[in-house]
């Protein structure tokens, strides 16, 4: 059955070894090889599993899907000219292509997907059991993580196709994926078919791997040929990459504030914990309460509402369930409010770094105080312009370190500070320290936003992940200074 899927698809060469196998699996890793499996192994930009076919052989695995014949593994080897695609088409093939059974959606862009993921899969949730699959993990129906699922925005083809077929064994009725630009590019998400599709926006990022916007752009229009025969494509009209999506011929939804769209938000009244305003559409308009502040967080609600209605939701329904949507994990999450406002958000873009603070400048009555750093081993172009986005809004700077992974982190640090152009701030390479420091120059009336890290509780130092919560260092900082959160 593989055989002919990957035939089908283009991609063997040739056949090394008797082509009648029984598979009783699939994997990716050697280190969960069990007898009777496909091992599935391409080069990839940090290990080549071709050095460990032959390991994989001796512990009992039938045959293996190969770039390159691999002779001191005595085993069948189907030779592929795409590793990567093989591996995504072989994992489905052998789990039952279990996106069939689901309702799935998938969500790219380069903010607001974890955001639009958790709000689709609340609306979801209202036609059955409803899971989602992203930078948090595998967010079950009732909201919990499942163990062991978090690390990557979008994981390996194996882990997608099994978890899509445990979910649809255990009853859920549809599933939300983030679709990284990585694992796009990297077709970690090819056996998939989605109903709907989700472009958010396109802005700086990633450039250390995909070199210039244009391939950037490429990886993410990518997720438009995953799409099911009568899939939709939900895209957010204010974005202008977006408007060279190869969409002729298929079916879409646009959504939008200031622009023309399908889906509108119209007579916005923005509050302290939330967002009253009329989503308009062709086929009438109904007014939401949505529990969120900040008009990306607008956005993000209009692209889930997108999914709702290709889902085969009405407007009422959407809105019903858009009022009572939960916290999203690190993304403005309130985290202290007293004696002064601290709040954790991921944003670890110039875009996202700007309109989360254009959006806390109105509601701050004292100062906004922010507190943020870079990732390591990442786009560096992106640093200065982050630098630029924060001391446009910010009063008081704190630049820190974010997960300098295996980059110096004073390195890092002064990529940033370039970008300050003469404004003030503050630096200080232990982020705890930063934290504190920018704790201590809080009074009431004032907002510290500690920005970059979101949901993680860890923070990644060399090759380590050490612990690393923000809330608790929070709650800790603020019992020294006497202040309950």
């Amino acid at each position: 059955v593989v055989t002919a899927a990957l035939e089908v698809a283009g991609l063997i060469e040739v056949i090394h070894g008797s082509n009648d196998v029984e598979i009783s699996g699939v994997t990716q890793d050697s280190r969960t090889v069990q007898p009777g499996n496909l091992f599935l192994a391409w080069r990839g930009s940090a290990l080549d599993a071709h050095d460990f076919v032959a390991q994989a052989a001796e512990m009992g695995v039938a045959a293996a899907v190969v770039e390159r014949y691999v002779p001191e593994a005595e085993i069948p080897q189907i030779q592929v000219s795409d590793g990567r695609l093989a591996a995504a088409l072989a994992a489905d093939v052998m789990l039952g292509s279990p996106w069939a059974e689901l309702f799935t959606v998938g969500v790219t862009g380069t903010n607001g997907k974890t955001t639009t993921a958790l709000l689709a899969q609340h609306l979801l949730g209202s036609r059955g059991a409803a899971a989602a699959l992203g930078t948090l993990g595998l967010v079950e129906p009732d909201g919990s993580v499942r163990e062991g699922t978090g690390g990557l925005t979008t994981p390996g083809p194996v882990a997608i196709s099994t978890w899509l077929a445990d979910l649809a064994e255990e009853g859920a009725k549809s599933v939300t994926v983030e679709a990284s630009s990585h694992a796009l590019d990297q077709r970690r998400l090819d056996g998939v078919r989605f109903d709907a599709v989700v472009f958010t926006n396109l802005s700086q990022d990633h450039l250390d791997y995909h070199t210039d916007m244009a391939a950037y752009f490429e990886a993410k229009s990518h997720l438009l040929n995953l799409m099911k025969t009568k899939g939709c494509a939900v895209i957010n009209a204010a974005d202008a990459h977006w408007k060279n999506l190869p969409v002729e011929g298929r079916n879409t939804v646009t959504y939008g504030i200031d622009e023309p769209a399908d889906l509108r938000a119209e007579m916005i009244e923005p509050g302290p914990s939330g967002t009253r305003f009329r989503m308009a559409s062709p086929s009438g308009e109904v007014d939401v309460d949505l529990p969120l502040i900040g008009r990306f967080n607008i956005e993000n609600c209009l692209a889930a509402a997108g999914v709702g209605t290709v889902s085969g939701m009405s407007l009422d329904a959407v809105a019903d369930r858009l009022a009572s949507v939960p916290q999203i994990p690190g993304r403005l999450e309130v985290v202290a409010r007293r004696p002064f406002t601290v709040v954790i958000d991921f944003a670890h873009t110039p875009d996202a770094l700007r309109g989360v603070l254009t959006m806390m400048r109105p509601l701050t009555s004292g100062r906004l105080i922010v507190v943020f750093g870079a990732g390591g081993d990442r786009d560096r172009g992106k640093r200065p312009e982050m630098a630029r986005a924060v001391a446009q809004v910010a009063d008081l700077v704190v630049i820190t370190s974010d997960n300098p992974r295996t980059e110096d982190p004073e390195s890092i640090i002064d990529d940033i500070v370039s970008g300050m152009n003469g404004s003030p701030f503050e630096r200080m390479g232990d982020r705890r320290e930063a934290i504190g420091y920018a704790l201590a120059q809080g009074r009431a009336g004032d907002l510290v936003l500690l920005a970059g890290k979101g949901h993680e509780r860890y923070q990644v130092v060399g090759t380590e992940r050490q612990p690393f919560d923000e809330r608790l260092i929070v709650e800790e900082q603020l019992g020294r200074m006497g202040e309950a959160v």
